[in-house]
């Protein structure tokens, strides 16, 4: 997760075949706790195969902000979540809890639990790891399995540094550490700073001497043209840990996380088909992400429906050439076709742009805009399918701007 720039997946249950498929193509993989709670024996038989046959690193997310929402109709993953971390009175079905909700003795039940879920989850049943090596076609020992790679104790989203969560995220991470030293598995841990906005993200990473960090900015969305000054202040704030000689990693991102890794970040995670950015307070919601076809022009997903109308009349925008697509349209591919292009796509990204110059970047981000909306303005469809259509571009140039505003600090 720390070294030159990390690709990881965000692990779903209906995303195993292209994980299985293409784990030459990302670093790792990130595991909700809600799933590795929920789903615990098939996670742990899945995870623990594929990390036998390659060695393939992952982590498990504890997502600890979902019990700062009142939780009224709370899932089956969101009560066994609340079970794993031996407090079922994580579960408030009637308000949002505060931060002198959590003493003393939830916090020390909470932090121990969650360790020990981390040490003992590379213990699985014979039989269900004999189902998910078998899947993989080649043979795979049960005791070539790898433990996590790191430890993600539970932490909180913080709002502003006076709201007293930054508090309460420190207080885990101190009693997660007591433990783990009693467990001997201190050097895994990995401090989660996660806050609403990256002015505060940035003050608090400056509060701690940690060399390695793991990020959350909520709701940070990269392709939101109104995005560009908090994109710059976290960008700054990435610069500033690095001077400070902290590594960061990202839970979140997309295309602008490669391009930021020359302002300090080592690397991020996304989900297959979706989970560039998130909101915490939208936790409690999850579900499969939509069949959406990633462009690589425009270094994100677009509705099947636009993507072909364009296709159709400047494939050239649209074309790629991974082997998913063979030369198909956007609608002639299916769903999982679609999930695993987008892979393939962001390994591609990583490798051309990783080292590209920033003045470079700039320029092609730059072309590639110019290319779309001059094509747009020719594209003979309803006005309503056009805006869609400019509304999907309209970040290129923001980037680009972004990347210029950094690169003069």
């Amino acid at each position: 997760m720390f070294s030159r720039f990390q690709h990881y997946l965000s692990y779903g249950s209906t995303d195993q075949q292209t994980v299985r498929e293409l784990s030459d193509y990302f670093d790792g993989l990130i595991v909700p706790g809600t799933i590795a709670a929920f789903q615990a024996e098939g996670t742990r038989g899945f995870v623990l195969s594929l990390s036998a046959r390659s060695n393939d690193p992952y982590v498990i997310d504890p997502r600890f902000p979902l019990f700062q929402n009142r939780l009224g109709t709370p899932k089956k993953s969101h009560v066994m979540l609340a079970d794993v971390l031996g407090a079922p009175e994580l579960i408030n079905r009637s308000f949002a809890p505060s931060p002198r909700d959590f003493h003393d003795g939830l916090i020390k039940n909470v932090a121990s639990h969650w360790i020990d879920f981390n040490v003992g989850f590379e213990n699985v049943q014979v039989k269900t790891f004999e189902k998910y090596a078998a899947r993989l076609k080649e043979p795979v020992l049960p005791q070539d399995r790898q433990d996590p790679a790191f430890v993600l104790p539970p932490y909180t989203m913080v709002d502003s540094e006076g709201d007293g969560w930054a508090d309460v995220s420190d207080r885990l991470w101190t009693a997660s550490v007591e433990y783990a030293h009693a467990k001997g598995v201190a050097s895994k841990l990995r401090r989660v700073i996660a806050a609403s906005s990256a002015r505060t993200w940035g003050r608090l990473a400056s509060k701690h001497s940690d060399g390695e960090l793991v990020a959350w900015i909520s709701g940070l969305d990269e392709f939101r043209v109104s995005s560009e000054s908090e994109l710059v202040s976290y960008g700054a704030a990435l610069r500033e840990c690095a001077s400070r000689n902290q590594r960061v990693f990202a839970l979140y991102g997309g295309f602008l996380s490669v391009l930021f890794s020359r302002h300090g970040l080592s690397g991020s995670s996304h989900g297959i088909g979706f989970g560039e950015y998130r909101d915490w307070v939208e936790l409690p919601t999850s579900g499969a992400p939509p069949a959406r076809y990633y462009v690589p022009k425009l270094h994100r997903y677009i509705g099947v429906d636009i993507a072909e109308i364009i296709w159709r009349e400047f494939p050239e925008l649209i074309d790629c050439e991974c082997v998913e697509c063979s030369g198909l349209s956007p609608s002639d591919m299916d769903y999982h076709g679609l999930m695993q292009h987008s892979v393939r796509v962001r390994a591609a990204e990583i490798e051309k742009w990783l080292d590209m110059p920033t003045p470079q970047v700039i320029e092609e981000l730059e072309r590639d805009a110019s290319d779309f909306r001059l094509a747009l303005q020719r594209l003979s469809a309803p006005q309503k399918v056009v805006r869609r259509a400019e509304e999907s571009c309209a970040h290129l140039t923001m980037w680009a701007r972004v990347m210029s505003s950094l690169d003069l600090l």
